[in-house]
């Protein structure tokens, strides 16, 4: 009974196989058997052995070859040609048999492209998560870093604005007492008093210009003119500077009358700044020189110098924000954002505030202002005059 049922048996296990089970002849490469799961597979009722080898390869799938014959194994991530729907990528089980001295070879194929497509997703989506994961970590340092540079911040412009403000009430109290015995004294108060007011009402600007920027509640009243007579009248404003630190300032006027788009009040406020420390960081004995240039879209304000200089890996470190503010103690008398500011003020113009330097030879900032509206409309508007703000 069981050895006429299970030839039966076996035929019906090939045939009904969740495998592709296909036999070639090991000498001509025919097929000697195929069962449903291979026909689909390969596409084909009576494939031939050179059939499975794909028109072209798929890097990094090792394409099916007849080389795969030369030993029996299992072989994973194959490339093969299916003659009715294309390739697949498969695991093939090879497998040399003898029956009654006809040589064969059993292929034994499933189709694992599916997996490898949803490996593939998968892979995608845990690399999305850790890249997501890693830029969470690094905001999250990079909010630490500016919680712990905004308590720094805080403690030490509060010093900053403690020192003139005690000299002030201290040089205030001495003359409300009149404990000044010449008229000399009392003078030497009063500009002490005056000139502490300037430093103070300094580093209150930068704080407030500072938050301004950072809430995006900066106005800009931006009109065609041309820098010259601004950055003119500066250097004359600076002169007195320059000669208490032993340095001499000095302009090349342009050929030719330079006209931009800018805020008068804010390029005023930049130039100043540069100008400044220029002057403050540069040696006795140094100099200062503005120049000018222009190309097609941009007109080009040089402010050079013969200062310490600043090495190149630091040159971003100027205009950054987050920088200056863990660094307020080792700025002269001021908060050190006016860099920072300054940047974001050119920015904001539609230019660019940029640096190039050399340590111990001096360095040059440059602003580069437009010369065509490249802002929204409502932005470029004369500045209201003190009357109108009165009447308004």
């Amino acid at each position: 009974m069981h050895s006429v049922i299970l030839p039966h048996l076996y035929e019906i296990v090939a045939q009904e196989a969740m495998l592709g089970f296909v036999v070639f002849d090991a000498v001509s490469g025919e097929c000697l058997f195929i069962n449903k799961m291979g026909n689909q597979l390969l596409g084909l009722d009576k494939p031939h052995l050179s059939s499975l080898k794909p028109d072209q390869d798929k890097p990094p799938f090792k394409s099916f070859s007849e080389e795969l014959l030369k030993h029996d194994g299992l072989y994973q991530d194959i490339w093969i040609k299916n003659a009715q729907s294309g390739p697949f990528i498969g695991n093939i089980g090879i497998k040399f048999i003898d029956v009654g001295g006809q040589k064969g070879h059993l292929l034994m194929i499933q189709d694992v492209t599916l997996q490898k497509k949803l490996q593939r997703e998968i892979m995608a989506k845990q690399n999305e998560i850790k890249a997501a994961f890693e830029e969470l970590l690094n905001q999250n340092r990079q909010l630490k870093d500016l919680d712990v540079a905004k308590n720094r911040f805080i403690a030490l412009t509060t010093h900053e604005l403690r020192t003139p403000l005690s000299a002030m009430v201290s040089s205030a109290e001495i003359l409300k007492l009149g404990l000044c015995d010449t008229e000399e004294q009392k003078k030497e108060f009063i500009e002490m008093i005056h000139d502490q007011g300037i430093q103070l009402q300094n580093l209150v600007n930068d704080i407030l210009d500072f938050a301004k920027i950072q809430a995006g509640k900066m106005d800009f009243y931006i009109d065609r003119q041309s820098p010259l007579a601004l950055i003119q009248g500066l250097i004359r404003n600076f002169e007195g500077m320059a000669e208490g630190n032993s340095v001499t300032m000095s302009i090349e006027a342009p050929e030719s009358d330079l006209t931009c788009y800018y805020d008068e009040m804010r390029l005023r406020q930049v130039v100043s700044n540069i100008l400044s420390n220029a002057i403050k960081y540069n040696r006795a004995g140094g100099t200062v020189t503005v120049s000018f240039s222009e190309t097609e879209e941009m007109v080009k304000i040089f402010v050079q110098d013969t200062g310490k200089g600043i090495a190149a890996e630091q040159f971003e470190k100027v205009f950054n924000e987050f920088e200056t503010l863990g660094q307020v103690a080792a700025h002269h008398k001021g908060t050190g954002l006016g860099m920072p500011i300054s940047r974001r003020l050119i920015e904001a113009m539609g230019g660019k505030l940029l640096l190039d330097s050399i340590v111990e030879i001096g360095s040059t900032f440059w602003i580069e202002i437009p010369k065509t509206k490249v802002l929204a409309d409502d932005l470029y508007r004369p500045r209201p005059s003190q009357a109108d703000d009165l009447a308004a």
